[in-house]
């Protein structure tokens, strides 16, 4: 039931974005929501998600890299079967493919959902899947792209994606200051940390707006098998491989491995879409991927809650 309320109230603020931009904010762009979103609201998620918990709860590494193994693995099948089966050849066009098809709804379903099943032994879990997803698959996503639209070779080049894709990347460095401030120790003013607190939790409800907001129902026509295709990629082939992964390490802890298989079970998150928005790469078929893996979803994680059971 708690899984169903979170849907629901996913598509509320789906369905107000997409009423608003065919009523008030008709002729608007939504641009400069879409820039807030990224470049302050989902830092001070991330900044906050990390500092405050210690780095022995967070960090596991052998199951840190099942889960990273699993996102590889599905984003290589996602992208192969988008050239494969439906002739894509654009690399952008393919990369953002990829992240329709392992990046999950980590906080706005995941948090309730694993929290809600799982209680607090799986908090620690939970809180690094969400990070590993932020910033390899999101940063991940931004250093490819970067790369793919640098001319040229040599130090140079690299030089200017690494500060593009990293060190002016308002994902990346959030979450290193979290964890420097974490292993550190560091007292945060209290004005500083109630700024925070304040700011963080926009990213949802406005990245959810947008989203519906950018929803063009008439692409659905056009791409509508690939887009078949990557939402089964994201609900069945990725908690699969996921746990797969964890099995063929050996990972024991089953706190990991269930919040690790539910996670890769959620529908495409919403950041993926802010990351096409951000790039105009496939904006409106990623921003219908999270509507409809959003939709199968209340099936599919009640599968897998009844396998992992």
């Amino acid at each position: 039931m708690a899984g169903l309320e979170t849907i629901l109230m996913l598509f509320v603020l789906i369905g107000l974005g997409y009423l608003g931009k065919r009523t008030v904010l008709q002729g608007h762009s939504m641009a400069p929501l879409n820039l807030f979103v990224f470049y302050f609201a989902v830092p001070a998620l991330l900044f906050n998600s990390v500092y405050k918990l210690s780095i022995d709860s967070i960090f596991q590494p052998l199951a840190m890299l099942a889960f990273l193994l699993a996102v590889v693995a599905t984003a290589l099948i996602a992208a192969f079967g988008c050239a494969l089966f439906f002739s894509e050849r654009n690399k952008e066009v393919l990369v953002i493919r990829a992240l329709n098809g392992t990046f999950s709804n980590y906080a706005y379903m995941g948090i309730p959902v694993v929290f809600g099943l799982l209680g607090e032994e799986a908090y620690g879990a939970m809180i690094c899947i969400i990070l590993l997803g932020n910033v390899f698959q999101i940063g991940g996503t931004q250093f490819l792209i970067e790369s793919m639209r640098q001319e040229g070779q040599g130090i140079r080049q690299l030089l200017n994606i690494l500060d593009k894709a990293l060190l002016r990347s308002p994902i990346f460095i959030p979450t290193l200051l979290g964890v420097i401030v974490s292993a550190t120790q560091i007292s945060l003013p209290g004005v500083l940390v109630d700024s925070l607190a304040m700011l963080a939790p926009a990213t949802v409800p406005v990245a959810l707006f947008c989203l519906g907001a950018s929803l063009e129902f008439k692409t659905l026509k056009d791409s509508k098998i690939e887009l078949f295709w990557l939402v089964l990629i994201k609900l069945l082939v990725h908690p699969l491989l996921t746990w797969l992964s964890f099995k063929a390490i050996g990972v024991e802890d089953q706190s990991w491995l269930m919040a690790a298989v539910l996670l890769a079970a959620l529908p495409t998150g919403a950041l993926a879409h802010v990351m096409a928005a951000r790039y105009d790469v496939k904006e409106k078929e990623t921003s219908l991927t999270v509507v409809l893996s959003t939709l199968v979803s209340v099936i599919s994680i009640t599968v897998w809650v009844a396998v992992l059971g």
